[in-house]
């Protein structure tokens, strides 16, 4: 049995190597992966039916560790085709965003795995209980209940070494691509400062005044950005040297008559814009 279960992983990885060298979408190579697994499982499933296992260890070792290879690897592929078509279309800065979200909610998946501990302190003496088919309880199978569950082809806990080995290979997919998105965005960032693309054209004191309104408005984390930052933030990415800004301001408020007379240019500005994109 050790033997056909090598053969096919190996078969599964080869298909899988050449799937990535076709030149077609990123989500229909995954289609096409999810299809082959299946069908490996289908293939799997069908030999331990014909071929009883030789004793009770051989059976744990199926359940335990050759099976979950397999289902693991196709419980990875179906959750990677969900992340990548719900990242497709969207900018840089999204995707890394929602791919910490979607990290971080991995790791509290593995942490909240009630028999995580067990099988990576490298515990047997449950084996027989968690990965011999006679054994299993429909009414202690509390993470994955399930009234059509095969339990020809399942154990207690099979299905869970599967999501731990899946969710370990997903949570190393998101941190390297979440690294790659990462160097993308500072290079571009930095890009945009050393070729002065957003070179501040405007007054000095038109600055102050729109980063002391930014800052009024709790425009940066609901408030908790403290004003030095968000000057260095603009004087960096506008390639302008404010000086004392402190100082700007308390001009700004001693002013007689209009004293936000650049944020009030802007909704002049923009507000004729709409106007003549309206006519």
């Amino acid at each position: 049995m050790e033997n056909f279960v090598k053969k096919i992983k190996q078969n599964i990885e080869l298909e899988i190597s050449r799937i990535e060298q076709l030149p077609i979408d990123a989500l229909d190579k995954i289609k096409q992966i999810v299809d082959f697994i299946q069908a490996s499982l289908t293939l799997l499933k069908k030999t331990v039916a014909d071929h009883p296992f030789a004793n009770s260890q051989e059976e744990i070792l199926f359940f335990k560790v050759w099976k979950p290879q397999i289902s693991g690897l196709l419980i990875f592929y179906v959750r990677l085709y969900q992340i990548e078509k719900n990242r497709t279309g969207k900018s840089p800065s999204i995707q890394c965003k929602y791919l910490k979200a979607e990290y971080e909610s991995l790791k509290k998946a593995l942490s909240d795995n009630s028999f995580y501990p067990y099988y990576q302190s490298g515990k047997t003496d449950s084996d027989e209980l968690y990965f011999i088919r006679e054994h299993y309880d429909i009414l202690s199978d509390t993470c994955h209940f399930s009234l059509d569950r095969d339990t020809t082809f399942s154990t207690l806990h099979d299905s869970s070494v599967a999501e731990i080995l899946a969710n370990r290979r997903l949570t190393q997919y998101l941190s390297d691509e979440i690294d790659s998105l990462s160097d993308e965005l500072h290079l571009r960032f930095t890009s945009i400062i050393e070729s002065n693309l957003l070179q501040w054209t405007d007054s000095k004191v038109a600055l102050v005044e729109f980063i002391y309104a930014l800052y009024a408005g709790k425009c940066f984390n609901n408030g908790a950005t403290n004003l030095k930052d968000i000057a260095f933030c603009c004087e960096t990415l506008f390639n302008i040297e404010i000086g004392d800004f402190y100082r700007i301001f308390l001009e700004i408020r001693n002013r007689k008559k209009n004293r936000t007379q650049f944020l009030d240019k802007l909704k002049e500005k923009i507000t004729r814009m709409m106007d003549e994109l309206d006519r």
